[in-house]
């Protein structure tokens, strides 16, 4: 669950990239990689948040998100969550610290002159979708979320991860409580997308997966339910990297939800 931090090869590590490369600082003071490419007046920013980036591919997987929305004139910014690729830390926490990193990255974008007047939300993948809604719930920052296949509970993550190593959740999940107790705070349980939907009061997209192996595909259609309007759910027929598996679908439903919604 908890792992050191992971040092990910750079499918894209260019010159352009590293003229581009901004370091964010967090309210807890981690310093945060990030990589913005603006376009000429745009009609809105997205920060890019990926997911627990050793399930099916390295941090190049979300420059493929800038291609797409850079045409439609959308700007972005992807960032390294804390504890991967170039940013600071040791342990990932699920989304119990990350929103800090969001927080910062929507800050910076607040600041530059070009954003003045302009939206900006977030588009996360996975672990990166619950951080998305956490990142809202906990700051009130973000005028929109798309929320691919996220967790809706530290429960029912653990739980499912459980089932598909065929150890008994009755036996192992208390203990597993217990470690995230000690290691991610008593009041852990709180920084979940299930506690922070209520809180979310702009436009939302949550998309699951429907071959899903790596979060409960029901997870994503329980928070839809609990989320306020506008709201828009997708079921992909595809595994959990539902833009890897299903690109062209995936990015007519972001643009259809942009251009409605923002």
């Amino acid at each position: 669950m908890l792992v050191l931090h992971l040092n990910l090869k750079n499918q894209k590590n260019s010159e352009d990239l590293k003229s581009i490369k901004k370091y964010l600082k967090t309210s807890d003071n981690f310093k945060i990689a990030s990589w913005y490419m603006p376009v000429k007046n745009p009609k809105a920013v997205l920060i890019l948040i990926d997911g627990y980036k050793s399930i099916d591919g390295e941090r190049a997987r979300m420059f493929a998100h800038t291609e797409y929305l850079k045409s439609a004139g959308y700007s972005t910014l992807i960032i390294d969550l804390r504890s991967f690729g170039e940013s600071d830390g040791k342990k990932i926490s699920l989304g119990v610290n990350e929103w800090r990193d969001v927080e910062a990255a929507y800050d910076y974008l607040k600041s530059l002159p070009e954003n003045i007047n302009k939206k900006i939300g977030f588009l996360g993948i996975s672990m990166g979708a619950t951080v998305s809604i956490v990142t809202k719930g906990v700051t009130g920052k973000g005028d929109f979320i798309i929320a691919s296949t996220p967790y809706s509970s530290f429960k029912s993550l653990f739980d499912f991860r459980l089932s598909k190593m065929r150890l008994p959740s009755f036996l192992f999940l208390p203990i597993l409580r217990i470690v995230a107790l000690f290691e991610l705070g008593f009041n852990y349980g709180k920084y979940t997308a299930i506690n922070m939907i209520n809180k979310v009061n702009v436009p939302i997209l949550i998309i699951s997966a429907k071959q899903d192996k790596i979060v409960n595909l029901n997870d994503a259609k329980i928070i839809y339910d609990k989320a306020t309007n506008p709201k828009e759910y997708w079921q992909s027929n595809s595994p959990h990297g539902v833009f890897t598996h299903n690109p062209q679908e995936f990015k007519k439903r972001v643009l259809e939800f942009l251009s409605k919604h923002v």
